[in-house]
């Protein structure tokens, strides 16, 4: 019985890869560093410190770690400002959840300070009874910190959650903490590493319905 709904942020309920990938390839080329597609796949999951080791790693002379986050912290800050683009779905979504009287909760590997300008851009703050971020803890995704804590914030056992998530990364993290998952994500589908841990998997949220619940096996509380 699902009691709680858990969303990731970047990717399921704001459109912010481009903007990270900007903001990213800004910051350190201004580095002097050669920052090629290839490798911002790689980074798109990490936190902002394992971001800044990894680029400092390629850099031809040093940096600030601190400096550097900042700098691309705040770049997407004002990128988000300027254009804020919820994802599909994602508003409706969070309006049908709370009118049906279940706790909410935010677990995103982005900073407070992104968090809270996504959440005031969006104008979505109410939704949610829990907001986790990667400030809040000592490990982020794919650690299950952050859900396991969001799961306690809302009072809610782990695995009388459902997550939505948009990266595999996110996806091990909720199943680690033994939670449901459904994989959210219109420009990549489920690789071969979830597929067996996934619920289901969405190009965007207007395809859940509740109606769909005995097909993924879930009930309302």
């Amino acid at each position: 019985m699902i009691k709680a709904i858990i969303f990731d942020m970047d990717g399921v309920l704001i459109d912010s890869e481009e903007i990270w990938d900007h903001a990213e390839k800004t910051v350190f080329s201004s580095y002097g560093i050669s920052v090629t597609e290839t490798d911002q796949l790689l980074t798109r999951n990490m936190n902002m410190l394992e971001v800044s080791k990894y680029w400092s790693a390629k850099a031809h002379r040093p940096f600030s770690l601190e400096t550097s986050q900042q700098q691309v912290i705040e770049h997407v800050c004002q990128q988000i400002q300027k254009k804020p683009l919820a994802m599909q779905g994602a508003l409706n979504l969070l309006k049908h959840i709370q009118l049906s009287n279940l706790p909410i909760g935010l677990a995103t590997n982005a900073p407070k300070q992104v968090c809270s300008t996504v959440l005031s851009c969006l104008e979505i703050e109410t939704f949610f009874n829990s907001i986790q971020t990667a400030d809040d803890v000592e490990n982020t995704k794919p650690h299950p910190e952050i859900y396991l804590k969001s799961a306690e914030n809302l009072q809610v056992e782990p695995h009388h959650c459902l997550v939505f998530e948009d990266s595999p990364t996110g996806v091990k993290a909720a199943h680690e903490a033994g939670m449901q998952v459904i994989y959210v994500n219109p420009r990549r589908m489920a690789d071969a590493s979830i597929l067996t841990i996934i619920r289901s998997a969405l190009n965007s949220l207007d395809q859940f319905s509740w109606s769909d619940q005995q097909f993924f096996g879930l009930e309302n509380a």
